[in-house]
């Protein structure tokens, strides 16, 4: 069997997308198994590298991250890009003006504009409060510094004056709900995937996906095959070209069996 390369987003799909954060035993296991087949497997995902916790990335090779803006593999970054202080200022500001309340995400640390008001109400600000993650706090820091973004919204926000700002430079990722995520234009999850494959020298054909919302839709256009969760947005689940289970029904263990990965 030539080795492949398969790509796993977190949230849905390796762990529960609720509090509980369930990483099923028997992903773990699949995962292992693929591993000890020969095959790579990476992470990929929005979060950036402060935010993949260890007890999800120990049993990987590698990891992409940030949409596309971080790629790691071992020990060794093999690519990195962020955004010029001036354009994060920038940026901030007009999440003010528009009152958009953002999580700006650089692979080290977490920015919040804590003056922003009614910031309070935003449930994953105060759970980045809470954590020992290193929080930026003031927009006129040079320490404000972030590589992309989420963006959280409420009834008193100007969507449409934030959006018309950002949409030449950014793509701007609805994420169903109340919020959106923010990277620039030319990177996403299926641009670290050809990053990955060249550097290896793997073919298209022998990459793998599994996903399960909006932000993984590129990736699974790209990618040779697609695997969406059962759990997955009805988006998500038309890309693919394979549906499974759901995360606590066996759903990557089952589709791993299914490609003979393991």
């Amino acid at each position: 069997m030539n080795r492949k390369v398969l790509f796993f987003d977190i949230d849905g799909t390796l762990i529960t997308n609720d509090e509980r954060k369930i990483f099923p035993d028997d992903t773990r296991e699949a995962i292992r198994k693929a591993k000890a087949n020969g095959h790579l497997l990476f992470i990929n995902t929005g979060r950036v590298y402060i935010n993949v916790e260890d007890y999800i990335k120990s049993d990987f090779d590698g990891l992409v991250m940030g949409c596309g803006t971080n790629i790691v593999y071992k020990d060794d970054e093999l690519f990195y890009r962020t955004l010029p202080r001036e354009e994060c200022l920038r940026i901030a500001l007009l999440s003010r003006q528009c009152r958009m309340y953002g999580a700006f995400e650089k692979n080290d640390r977490i920015s919040i504009d804590m003056e922003m008001e009614g910031i309070e109400r935003i449930p994953i600000f105060e759970f980045f409060l809470g954590t020992d993650r290193r929080i930026e706090r003031d927009i006129y820091s040079d320490e404000f510094l972030f590589d992309k973004f989420a963006i959280w919204y409420d009834q008193n926000s100007d969507r449409d004056t934030f959006i018309k700002a950002m949409e030449k430079d950014y793509t701007i990722i609805d994420r169903e709900g109340d919020f959106y995520e923010v990277v620039s234009k030319g990177f996403s999850k299926a641009t670290g995937i050809e990053f990955v494959l060249k550097h290896f020298g793997i073919a298209k054909e022998d990459s793998f996906v599994f996903g399960d919302s909006n932000n993984d839709i590129e990736m699974m256009e790209y990618a040779g095959i697609s695997v969406a969760m059962g759990n997955a947005t009805d988006e998500c689940k038309e890309k693919a070209s394979y549906i499974t289970g759901d995360i606590l029904e066996h759903g990557i263990s089952d589709a791993m069996r299914h490609f003979e990965l393991i």
